[in-house]
């Protein structure tokens, strides 16, 4: 029997924490990273570090973290990793588990993953715009409230940024008594996505995705292509792989 758990998925520029639950009982967890839209001529590369602080029962925590790299291109064109957590205060390399790419120019995503050496090609269309949800302007529906904090500059950027709240009443998760979370976003107007994302929850913690090592030069060529050595599986409709 399997279960998946998402948790944190209220907008399309946020993160996804999900956990799947092994037949054996395991739990594996992943946190998504922040949404990169493909659009085009707002080329750039950088460094999303991920952090998560997570309490323990009875005290403490358990810090873990990872990295990912990430790039677009003027097409649209999208590169990004998944990789493991390492412990927060590790050296270690955070292992890379796949790398994912979509091209709206081809209308394909492409997935390569590193243990099976193989990259698999599904069909790919660019979401509908959605409103911004770090609009200036408070609002309060359903349990959740945003706040305007203002603007600043991050990754020699200006960003807009919002603050969401969200709570939850007892037993609608399960919960006892109102849960009550938070995330902190920083919007990026230039880049069309967000430069920072810290949840604050009482169950998963402190979660943060930062992005770093900004660069808005065109990224190599190279990351948008498959990688070398790697078996293509082509899972597209056929009326796609015959375009």
């Amino acid at each position: 029997m399997r279960a998946i758990i998402l948790l944190g998925l209220l907008a399309p520029t946020c993160f996804v924490s999900a956990q799947t639950i092994a037949p054996d009982g395991r739990i594996h967890t992943q946190i998504e990273g922040i949404s990169i839209p493909s659009v085009a001529n707002a080329p750039f590369s950088a460094k999303v570090v991920v952090t998560w602080d997570q309490p323990l029962v009875g005290g403490g925590m358990v810090s873990r973290k990872y990295y990912t790299l990430v790039a677009r291109d003027s097409q649209g064109r999208v590169h990004r990793e998944t990789r493991d957590f390492v412990s927060a205060n590790s050296s270690a390399e955070p292992r890379l588990n796949s790398v994912i790419i979509t091209d709206p120019t081809s209308n394909t995503r492409v997935t390569c993953v590193q243990d099976a050496m193989n990259c698999t090609v599904v069909d790919f269309r660019v979401p509908l715009a959605s409103v911004e949800i770090d609009s200036p302007v408070s609002s309060h529906t359903s349990g959740l409230s945003r706040q305007s904090l203002g603007e600043q500059t991050m990754n020699s950027l200006p960003v807009v940024g919002t603050r969401e709240t969200t709570s939850s009443l007892a037993g609608t998760r399960g919960n006892s008594r109102i849960l009550i979370s938070n995330k902190e976003l920083w919007y990026s107007p230039d880049l069309q996505m967000n430069l920072s994302v810290v949840r604050k929850d009482p169950q998963l913690g402190q979660i943060s995705l930062i992005v770093t090592d900004l660069s808005r030069a065109e990224p190599d060529p190279a990351l948008f292509g498959v990688l070398p050595g790697y078996k293509v599986v082509d899972a597209r409709s056929s009326l796609s792989a015959s375009q």
